[in-house]
């Protein structure tokens, strides 16, 4: 009885947090060399597979959309671009912010948080799985969005890796999948909106990856605010 009462009176285990920014005691810079750091030591491993691009790319391929043109933020060694090209028959560059993105075929040196007057309005989707390493991720979302064409859409591919609990130094932007498109709707005001979510069961890792199951995948689309009627879903 004395077991049990003791029980009751611990304080509850505080619930795991829904949301995580880190902060660097270093700023920016620290943040810029500790993404090139893990770059480099990850550069062969690929979070991109199959099973989640085809579904992403069966999307592409029902839209309306003309000329197609798309660009892979925080690409790595640019696996998921050559696997987007290939299948899209159409042109695809991706980005990384380390001087290694030099080496790789259609892959371009470029912190994904910045502007690029040649980018605006430019391509007709965007896709990422690493918004878990933004800086300061509603910049970065409002900078893609500027960088579509009207009607262009962003894939942001999301597991549960890239909440809280796999948030760090290296991923220093964690949040709950649930939260993502309130997230969406506060940051993406008069720029962009939450169109659909694509839910996949169980989505197994390749051989490539870091991890033997991706578990869950949700990959949100986000489309471009546009201001006329006719221009949104």
């Amino acid at each position: 009885m004395r077991k049990l009462f003791a029980a009751l009176k611990k304080p509850p285990k505080p619930a795991a947090p829904l949301l995580y920014q880190h902060s660097y005691d270093g700023g920016y810079e620290q943040y810029r060399d500790v993404q090139i750091a893990a770059n480099k030591k990850k550069l062969d491993k690929v979070w991109a597979e199959e099973r989640t691009l085809n579904r992403i790319a069966d999307h592409i391929e029902h839209t309306p959309q003309k000329d197609r043109r798309g660009l892979c933020h925080g690409a790595r060694n640019g696996w998921e671009v050559k696997w987007l090209r290939q299948r899209l028959q159409c042109d695809v560059i991706g980005t990384d912010i380390s001087e290694t993105a030099k080496t790789m075929e259609n892959m371009i040196q470029h912190d994904f948080h910045e502007p690029v007057h040649e980018w605006v309005g430019r391509f007709s989707f965007i896709y990422t799985n690493s918004l878990d390493q933004a800086f300061k991720p509603e910049r970065a979302l409002s900078v893609w969005a500027e960088q579509l064409a009207n009607d262009g859409l962003i894939f942001i591919e999301h597991t549960m890796f890239h909440s809280p609990s796999g948030a760090s130094e290296m991923d220093p932007f964690g949040a709950h999948p649930m939260v993502m498109p309130y997230l969406f709707f506060e940051w993406g005001r008069g720029k962009y909106e939450l169109e659909d979510i694509l839910k996949l069961k169980d989505v197994p890792m390749s051989d490539r990856g870091v991890f033997k199951s991706k578990g869950d995948v949700w990959v949100f689309i986000l489309r471009k605010w546009s201001r006329s009627p006719e221009g949104r879903r």
